[in-house]
């Protein structure tokens, strides 16, 4: 991938995962849907922040697995959940939670040591449509 600057400020960790899992497209029919036009579960930040897990835990919990992608520590680091969180607790690699953790308005917010790996378990309300 050719870039200026060094591989951090152009992002080619981003652009490998890109390349490496492209995104699975599926066409339907036009339909009124019970969700909004643009939706998605989560946002993390910032950019060199990674979200490298998102999967059902055995327990019904959803876990998020991240890590900081290019050896630069974070402050105040974020996941922004759309959903109704019920609880959010730290987990261990085997998925174990390990702590409670407090959310402000359905966003997670750590610290991350450079290349730190930390994994989260969240309970989220059932979702709700418009049925």
């Amino acid at each position: 991938m050719p870039h200026e600057g060094d591989w951090h400020a152009a992002g080619s960790c981003l652009a490998g995962l890109e390349f490496n899992n492209p995104l699975i497209v599926r066409k339907s029919s036009p339909h009124a849907g019970t969700l909004s036009d643009r939706w998605g579960l989560l946002d993390v930040s910032p950019s060199n922040v990674v979200l490298s897990a998102s999967k059902p835990a055995n327990d019904g919990a959803v876990v998020i697995r991240v890590y900081e992608a290019v050896g630069q520590p974070v402050i105040g680091a974020a996941i922004t959940l759309h959903a109704d969180v019920l609880s959010a607790q730290e987990a261990n690699l085997m998925e174990d939670s390990t702590a409670k953790l407090e959310m402000a308005k359905d966003t997670l917010q750590f610290d991350l040591h450079p290349f730190q790996i930390r994994t989260f378990k969240v309970r989220l309300a059932p979702l709700r449509t418009n049925r």
